[in-house]
């Protein structure tokens, strides 16, 4: 499985149609970046940047949103029950209209394009259609509804057949409900959305490590290496049971989500070494990782587990913020993983939002990899890669300067803003 497109219309910041793509173009820098599959030339890695506030967020919110709403519609709502959709508010259109969504994704040699339209009230429209690459063929329409009841599907999608309308909320997905009844096709949609990791900061996150570890997703030693590599002081670590905090599982990786109630939460541990000069040895002291090890250890680690397991098995990792807390040149080697052919040989995908311009570098991304959202004049977010954006003089080259050009606002998508604005505020 690998993800082609990502579209969102009418979503928070975003209220025109924008669409995020990882299809490679046709240029020639780092081609080893680039993975050819079912005649599909696809991109391992793209970093997205922007000013505070423009929209970098909601982009992987959407997704979040859209996700949730594939794998849960049709088992965690009620009849009634209003669908959780967040409208771009800053005109007097947005309010009113649905908000639209659509992915592509490659599965074995078909291009599946899924997508809907709800507002808080119901699925406006809902669709699915498919392509094989190899051979060629025309686009299929698998099936396509609104909610005024009209419903149309190909015949050799045998798996819409029947009765199982019936139980169709006007809050629920089709997808989501042929699936739940095992439908082959929908339930491969929805593996496609299982695969697709996005990473959420604002819960403790060591706790997917150690479960992917104690369900044997991870092998511990190779987790430990990963630390040891990482220069971060850890000669080992070590796990203990202890009671579950619910609160925690909401951000749990699908792969490890099955079954979460027959799992305890952990007391992690890691491992340094000193030397005691009463005895003339070096020994090991053990510190508790969520109260005395850095932001960035626990950030390492906590990546550890779901690195591992996208590049065994491919799949796509979504992560807003790599860089936080964590040294540029740990995001340098996380990047680099992913785009390497010899440790990523299953194509796994990583997407990141950061704000980190010494990753903005020639020698780390092609152009069609950087991806850049801005402000509107109307507020809304705007998406473009710099393969696509034009300046005063063409576009840019593959042997600019990215990181200096952007800060100097060569490609926008920079707070527009100066300092002595700041220092007004403080002079008397």
């Amino acid at each position: 499985m690998m993800l082609i497109e990502f579209s969102v219309q009418n979503f928070r910041s975003f209220y025109d149609r924008v669409t995020f793509s990882m299809e490679a173009s046709n240029r020639s820098e780092h081609p080893e970046h680039v993975i050819e599959v079912s005649r599909q030339k696809l991109l391992k890695s793209s970093a997205l940047y922007g000013a505070n506030a423009s929209g970098k967020s909601n982009l992987f919110k959407a997704f979040i949103f859209m996700k949730e709403m594939v794998l849960s519609s049709s088992k965690d709502t009620q009849a009634g029950e209003a669908i959780p959709v967040e409208a771009f508010l800053l005109n007097t259109q947005g309010a009113q209209e649905p908000t639209t969504m659509e992915v592509i994704y490659l599965v074995d040699d078909i291009l599946y394009r899924y997508g809907f339209s709800c507002s808080a009230k119901r699925v406006e429209k809902e669709w699915l259609y498919s392509r094989n690459t190899r051979p060629r063929s025309r686009e299929l329409r698998l099936f396509e509804r609104d909610f005024r009841g009209n419903y149309h599907s190909h015949p050799s999608f045998k798996e819409a057949k029947g009765s199982l309308q019936v139980f169709l909320r006007e809050n629920t997905l089709l997808i989501s409900l042929l699936a739940q009844f095992n439908g082959e096709t929908s339930r491969l949609i929805l593996d496609c959305f299982i695969n697709t990791n996005i990473w959420d900061l604002d819960f403790y996150m060591p706790l997917h490590t150690s479960l992917m570890i104690q369900k044997e997703l991870v092998p511990p030693a190779w987790v430990r290496e990963f630390l040891i590599n990482a220069d971060l002081g850890i000669k080992d670590f070590q796990i203990e049971e202890k009671e579950l905090s619910w609160d925690k599982l909401r951000s749990i990786p699908a792969a490890i989500k099955e079954d979460t109630n027959k799992y305890l939460s952990h007391s992690i541990s890691t491992s340094h070494e000193y030397f005691d000069e009463n005895s003339g040895e070096f020994k090991r002291l053990l510190f508790d990782l969520e109260k005395q090890e850095s932001s960035g250890t626990k950030q390492f680690f906590s990546m550890a587990g779901v690195i591992y397991y996208a590049l065994q098995h491919g799949g796509c990792l979504l992560i807003d913020e790599l860089e936080k807390s964590l040294h540029p040149l740990l995001c340098r080697i996380i990047i680099r993983l992913f785009q390497d052919p010899q440790t990523n040989p299953k194509g796994a995908q990583l997407i990141f939002s950061t704000h980190d311009t010494t990753l903005l570098d020639k020698a780390l991304f092609r152009r069609d990899e950087l991806w850049f959202v801005e402000k509107d004049s109307d507020c809304s977010s705007d998406l473009y890669s710099l393969v696509e954006y034009k300046m005063e003089k063409g576009k840019a080259r593959n042997d600019s300067s990215y990181g200096k050009d952007y800060i100097r606002g060569k490609y926008g998508a920079i707070p527009y803003t100066k300092y002595d604005d700041f220092a007004k505020l403080f002079r008397k």
